[in-house]
């Protein structure tokens, strides 16, 4: 508990925002997304999965516990969210029924029963992600930087459409190739020595870049402001079906640029070495 606290606390703030946006009166397809618990929980597992190995906190078994636990945090205060909306008559985001995956005129104790019955799962699935992150411990920290510029990018870009800055210069594709082609140059100094982690490389950096322009369409409906990320007038599922549609593009073209970063590096260290 003392290792994962600050999650444990960052899980519970999003649960009173949540609750207080959704008691608020905004709508529920607006801002549920923004406020969203399993976006956080699985960030969350794969930043203590990354965590557990640099630290060196335990093998594979210790995870368990911190699945445990951030599983049992986040349903505790759901099913607490739902007894409070639903015994208060409060309308909001926890029991709202025919919202989401909610049925249309569910019970209280059905709702909570459903909660139970789909908590096991989720937490095997917090689980999985939180053994990727420890698996994948040493690109996490590599990447880290990576990360981090993505992030700043995906904000730049939401308010680039305010201050007149053009699209190009804020596009996170042409930033995710940068970096993919810098990281993938890197690797061999930083220990990665085959052409098979320059592409695992890539693929995170685009995995980054696809969950960073889905969440900034996310942001732009649910702030009701017109950016970059949602000038194409579409719902959050058409998005993530056009993203979904571009990805292997996106997967190849960043994958090319580690692939011929990491090759131009190997070139040059033959050269130095034939020297």
């Amino acid at each position: 508990m003392r290792f994962v606290r600050l999650g444990l606390a960052a899980l519970v703030a999003t649960g009173l925002v949540r609750f207080v946006v959704g008691i608020s009166g905004v709508p529920y397809e607006r801002a549920t997304h923004l406020t969203s618990l399993t976006i956080v929980v699985f960030l969350l597992a794969i930043v203590y999965g990354q965590r557990a190995a640099a630290l060196r906190f335990g093998g594979y078994r210790h995870l368990v516990p911190l699945a445990l636990l951030l599983g049992g945090t986040m349903y505790g205060f759901i099913i607490i969210a739902i007894l409070v909306e639903g015994l208060g008559e409060i309308h909001g985001f926890f029991h709202s029924p025919g919202s989401g995956f909610t049925p249309e005129r569910i019970g209280l104790s059905e709702h909570v029963t459903g909660q139970l019955s789909v908590m096991p799962t989720m937490t095997g699935a917090i689980l999985g992600v939180t053994i990727l992150g420890y698996a994948l411990a040493r690109h996490l920290a590599y990447l880290r930087n990576a990360f981090l510029l993505l992030v700043a990018g995906a904000g730049l870009r939401l308010a680039a459409g305010w201050i007149g800055m053009p699209s190009w210069m804020t596009s996170l594709t042409l930033l995710g190739i940068g970096l993919a082609a810098y990281y993938g140059y890197r690797a061999r100094a930083a220990g990665f020595d085959s052409y098979g982690n320059a592409l695992l490389i890539a693929f995170m950096i685009a995995f980054a870049v696809f969950h960073l322009v889905m969440y900034g369409f996310v942001v732009s409906e649910a702030l009701d402001v017109a950016t970059y990320y949602n000038e194409a007038a579409t719902t959050v599922p058409e998005q993530l079906e056009l993203q979904l549609s571009d990805a292997p593009w996106l997967v190849f073209v960043l994958a090319a640029s580690a692939v011929t970063g990491y090759g131009a590096s190997k070139t040059k260290l033959s050269a130095e070495d034939q020297r």
